[in-house]
């Protein structure tokens, strides 16, 4: 549940603030863009604005501030991917933290370190158009049924998900792929990096595709879903 930069000397955009009803779900790896928070503390939207965000969205009324969210359109700009998500990628290693620090969430067991979203209220955004990794548990619940076999080529158009697969990469076999939303194109399977660089096809050995490879265009590139 995570995303990995494979981009040499990559830096991400930043942290940002996420709408408070999806701060425990993001996986990392799912495709952000902006929406618009109330200026004004509620029960279920308590985060501070940051002050970049605005110079990425314009708000349309003074009553409202720019949030992250995930992505649900084929018209959401810009796009980002998300950099933080709960265990094994981001976890606790005694308990949990089920909501922003401060803010009453409760806690289980020893604080050693929370979900980045429900410690801080923000997720990390990648902007730059390049190779990354996303872990396949946090693709839409659909996207292959066998790692290796699906319906994906190397230069496949790959796009985002709503409905239950929400801000997660899908590609147009998906239940809940939105058409025209193409965020990038499909590279490859992959497994976990280790000392031992020899595929493990090479051996004999049957391989664990735990990561996909795409290209991300952010946005800027094609916008279909074939």
């Amino acid at each position: 549940m995570a995303l990995y930069p494979l981009n040499p000397g990559a830096m991400p955009l930043g942290q940002f603030d996420v709408v408070d009803t999806e701060i425990a779900s993001i996986l990392g790896g799912e495709v952000m863009t902006f929406t618009t928070a109330s200026r004004t503390n509620t029960l279920t939207e308590t985060a501070a604005a940051d002050a970049l965000d605005g110079y990425l969205y314009s708000n349309s009324s003074a009553a409202n501030r720019p949030a992250a969210t995930r992505a649900s359109t084929a018209a959401n700009v810009p796009l980002f991917l998300a950099d933080d998500g709960t265990s094994p990628g981001y976890f606790t290693m005694f308990g949990s933290i089920t909501g922003p620090l401060g803010l009453g969430g409760s806690e289980t067991g020893t604080r050693v370190g929370p979900h980045t979203a429900s410690g801080s209220g923000k997720v990390t955004l990648w902007d730059k158009p390049g190779l990354y990794a996303v872990s396949v548990d946090s693709l839409a619940s659909d996207f292959v049924t066998t790692l290796g076999a699906g319906p994906v080529v190397p230069g496949s158009v790959l796009g985002i998900a709503d409905g239950a697969n929400l801000g997660r990469i899908a590609h147009n076999a998906c239940a809940d792929s939105v058409s025209a939303s193409g965020i990038g194109t499909f590279v490859e399977f992959s497994s976990d990096p280790s000392l031992v660089t020899t595929p493990a096809r090479l051996v004999g050995a049957a391989e664990q595709f735990t990561r996909m490879v795409i290209s991300f265009n952010a946005g800027y590139g094609s916008r279909t879903l074939t």
